[in-house]
């Protein structure tokens, strides 16, 4: 079917934040990992830093390498970095923000450079208001880690992700913010350099139609829409244009040949 899959996380290979593999997915990636095939888990979790995620996959039967996971956080400090951002206002987990001052990332400076948004469910009125002050006053630039509509929390609900806050600062700032995970160019492309593919070589496996798969159709990859995560239905297709539906549809992961 392809030369690498890209596959995403939670509700593809898990249930959702509970971290419950999905039936068959431990045997289907350990299948994979010993095929000759190329492979990566890519990940938009905003709440894990990359080695706590690959130990909390490791806790749960996932035999995985570092060279196996790339993660938004990763890219967010490495993009940060490289662009001379040091100073930062942060809305996000603590695991964030605990893995930004490790790289060096200066959090609540009053020289603020740059609004960082990742998934903070805590989130309260204030800290919006201090968002906005930050962008207006010193023309800080709004970053998202990803926009994602909504996630599946951990038992298992709806629940509104990091898209709605962007969403809501877009609208006060009258800023664009920019998107560092998936499915930005950054992100992809950073992925693809890496694996040194083409990207019609390349599956993208993921829950989510309207960001994960609709960013990686527009790179040239193929892509693999799963039922298993937060859209069941596959109603939530007829909001992506003709073109840039998935290639294959699938109830869950273990249903793809390898």
């Amino acid at each position: 079917m392809a030369e690498c899959f890209l596959i995403d996380i939670e509700g593809t290979i898990v249930t959702d934040k509970s971290y419950t593999p999905i039936p068959g997915a431990l045997d289907w990636l350990n299948k994979l990992r010993l095929s000759e095939k190329k492979f990566a888990l890519i990940t938009n979790n905003t709440t894990h830093p990359p080695k706590d995620l690959l130990q909390l996959l490791w806790n749960i039967g996932f035999e995985l390498d570092e060279k196996n996971l790339e993660s938004c956080m990763s890219v967010a400090s490495d993009w940060l970095l490289e662009n001379n951002i040091k100073n930062c206002f942060v809305i996000g987990s603590n695991g964030l923000k605990k893995f930004l001052k490790e790289k060096g990332i200066k959090l609540h400076s009053p020289d603020v450079q740059a609004v960082l948004l990742g998934l903070d469910q805590n989130l309260n009125y204030n800290k919006l208001k201090l968002a906005l002050s930050y962008l207006v006053k010193n023309d800080a630039q709004l970053l998202a880690l990803h926009t994602n509509k909504i996630f599946k929390d951990e038992d298992g609900k709806i629940a509104p992700s990091v898209g709605a806050m962007v969403k809501a600062l877009e609208y006060s700032s009258g800023k664009e913010a920019f998107v560092l995970g998936k499915p930005s160019k950054l992100f992809y492309g950073r992925v693809i350099k890496k694996i040194k593919l083409s990207p019609e070589r390349i599956l993208m496996i993921s829950d989510d139609p309207l960001s994960d798969l609709l960013g990686a159709k527009k790179m040239g990859m193929k892509t693999c829409f799963v039922l298993s995560g937060k859209y069941k239905d596959r109603k939530i297709l007829e909001k992506i244009d003709k073109n840039f539906q998935p290639d294959f549809i699938y109830d869950n992961i273990t249903q793809i040949e390898i």
